[in-house]
């Protein structure tokens, strides 16, 4: 009994992190009709657990060095903290990044308990959450010129190019969930891994199910933001976007890769593949307002989060708890 009061924590940000992050993974395809919310939750928790189990090692090992909890009651409080901030930024209508959330809670609460940071990890990560964005931007310029070329001089009947659509939705949604479960699923689970690792597999088995229930309440607001409010996409072009920062994401999951494993954020990821779309496009119609916003969430939102488990901390000490 004790220990499903302390899962409540990280089952709330499971269900948070997949509310908010299906409108990285298929949210332009629900929100056009092309497929059911039901399909791609199935699919976003199904991937996201396989990603995990295969390929969340990476992240893993570099989460294992920041993450000093000894007791359940401390990764059910940290989680909670996580997932209230991702709920509010859901509420919003802002992609949230898990990532930048749970780092910053976390160098709140080890500053507040006096806990050495490898600030040089942490210098990594945050370096990661600024040129992820501008490889994700590369990649999506080159391949919507590339498509754009082919498509001029291959052209596809249109009712075959709307199956084409479809297929390729499921796979590259399903290829997105992938590296998302790889990359950011061990933000979720690496706390209770920790102090009681016995169980780490049923965790992430049981967080990547909620998560995938997450998607079926998806947030109207954040896939609104991303399909449509910073650059109206087309169909074709949010496949582009959606493989561009899975892509990225899952270079940056691999242990002793072409790239540090570090947690990366899959918002700014897919922020910078939209800019990468739009300026291949001649720069039009992307909404500067809506960018800003998203932008400055990025920097209030960790800060903001590890005040807010500094303050938690030294209220619990406060009161002798």
């Amino acid at each position: 009994m004790m220990m499903a009061f302390f899962l409540f924590g990280g089952l709330l940000l499971a269900w948070a992190f997949g509310r908010n992050n299906f409108s990285n993974v298929f949210g332009s395809a629900v929100g056009t009709g092309i497929l059911s919310f039901r399909l791609a939750a199935f699919l976003t928790g199904t991937f996201l657990l396989i990603g995990a189990l295969l390929n969340g090692s990476g992240t893993s090992n570099t989460l294992s060095s920041l993450v000093h909890f000894m007791t359940l009651s401390e990764v059910f409080f940290f989680s909670l903290i996580v997932a209230v901030m991702m709920l509010v930024l859901t509420y919003r209508g802002i992609p949230a990044s898990v990532a930048q959330i749970s780092i910053g809670t976390l160098v709140g609460w080890n500053l507040a308990l006096n806990i050495p940071i490898m600030w040089d990890k942490i210098t990594s990560i945050i370096l990661g959450w600024i040129y992820s964005p501008l490889i994700a931007f590369t990649i999506s310029f080159i391949i919507f010129k590339m498509a754009r070329f082919y498509l001029k001089y291959v052209p596809v009947p249109i009712l075959y190019r709307d199956m084409r659509v479809r297929l390729l939705w499921i796979i590259v949604g399903s290829f997105t969930a992938y590296s998302l479960g790889a990359n950011n699923m061990p933000l979720l689970t690496i706390s209770y891994s920790e102090v009681v690792p016995e169980i780490s597999k049923t965790i992430t088995i049981l967080f990547s199910i909620v998560a995938g229930v997450g998607c079926l309440f998806a947030s109207q607001k954040v896939i609104q933001m991303i399909s449509s409010k910073l650059f109206p996409l087309s169909s074709l072009e949010s496949l582009i976007v959606s493989f561009s920062s899975a892509l990225t994401l899952l270079l940056f999951s691999f242990q002793n890769g072409f790239l540090p494993a570090l947690p990366i954020s899959i918002s700014a990821a897919m922020i910078g593949a939209i800019v990468g779309v739009s300026l291949a496009k001649g720069g039009y119609g992307l909404r500067i307002g809506s960018l800003l916003v998203i932008v400055f969430s990025w920097i209030w939102a960790p800060l903001f989060s590890g005040l807010l488990s500094y303050m938690f901390i030294l209220l619990m000490s406060f009161w002798g708890i």
